[in-house]
């Protein structure tokens, strides 16, 4: 019997999972469903590969792409499995981590990247930014961006080459007319617009950028006592990319807010000042962002993209300047 058996997989990943399709990127790319039947294998191969044991007095924990299961390692101490469904953005997160080899995120102790599997050190997965005043966690945000920061290397998929689609993308949305009831023109063409600059900067694929950085994608370290980032999906790029998830997440708090707009503004300015960021040009990406997102729901047909596009509006609007 699995050490993990299917019967022991928690809910809200094969309610997420299942909704992954096969990738046609590289060959060998899997549906969720199918990575779901094989997950419990791929448990067991990695638990052998690094002589691990699961420690059953902690739960098993998932995001919506991975298994996290909670090992003691040959000597006793604590760490990490996790099994990844192989997809275009998880294919360097490995690389990443070796990268920056525990600065600003969580240490990677093993890799097999052919099974998605990575042995990892453990952090407090019951400590993360998601709640907290906008003020510390913001700021904590963009201390981690900048710790993050470093040339980028050959590996990293180039911001440009996505901001080039983005603009293709935006300019062909703004002449659909079926779009145009959910989502303003003016802003798929600001969209556009900012993209098609962006993307013809010179040296703008400089940095390596973790663009998935936001309020439940950082835990605590307790030694020496900081912050670490988990779950990295990278691009050679600009850091001021990596502030949209900081005001997309946490989105309960931000409807609570008095104002909206002054809400959104002042977590970025807290994550530019803290990160040593242009606030502007932070906004300008984040706009980018923003359309992006609405357009990949309504390309995928999700349930959710009614939410989706309002929120993106919301966002966009609060990022115009003035």
């Amino acid at each position: 019997m699995s050490a993990v058996p299917a019967g022991e997989l928690p809910h809200g990943l094969l309610t997420a999972a299942r909704q992954h399709r096969a990738g046609t990127d590289l060959p060998g790319r899997v549906d969720g469903e199918t990575w779901l039947r094989a997950l419990p294998r791929l448990v067991d191969e990695a638990l052998d590969r690094w002589s691990l044991r699961v420690d059953r007095g902690e739960p098993l924990r998932h995001g919506l792409t991975a298994l996290v299961v909670p090992v003691t390692r040959p000597r006793g101490d604590p760490g990490v499995l996790k099994i990844g469904w192989p997809h275009e953005e998880s294919d360097t997160e490995h690389l990443a981590l070796r990268a920056w080899h525990g600065r600003g995120a969580v240490q990677l102790l093993a890799a097999d990247p052919p099974s998605g599997a990575l042995l990892l050190e453990r952090l407090d997965a019951g400590r993360d930014l998601t709640i907290g005043s906008v003020q510390g966690t913001s700021e904590a945000l963009g201390g981690l961006l900048s710790r993050l920061d470093r040339p980028a290397p050959p590996w990293a998929p180039p911001l440009s080459g996505q901001l080039v689609r983005i603009r293709d993308q935006a300019q062909r949305a703004a002449t659909d007319a079926a779009l145009a009831h959910r989502f303003p023109r003016r802003l798929l063409q600001q969209a556009a617009s900012l993209a098609a600059d962006l993307a013809g900067e010179e040296g703008l694929d400089a940095r390596l950028v973790h663009t998935d950085l936001h309020q439940a994608n950082v835990l605590w370290r307790a030694q020496p006592g900081e912050w670490a980032a988990i779950d990295p999906k990278t691009v050679a790029g600009d850091p001021h990319w990596a502030v949209a998830p900081a005001m997309w997440n946490r989105w309960d708090d931000a409807l609570a807010a008095a104002d909206l707009r002054s809400h959104l503004t002042s977590r970025l300015e807290l994550v530019c000042g803290a990160g040593g960021l242009d606030p502007d040009r932070a906004r300008a990406m984040t706009i980018v962002r923003l359309a992006d997102n609405a357009l990949w729901s309504v390309r995928h047909g999700r349930d959710d993209v009614a939410d989706e596009i309002t929120r993106s509006v919301a966002i966009i609007k609060a990022m115009q300047r003035g």
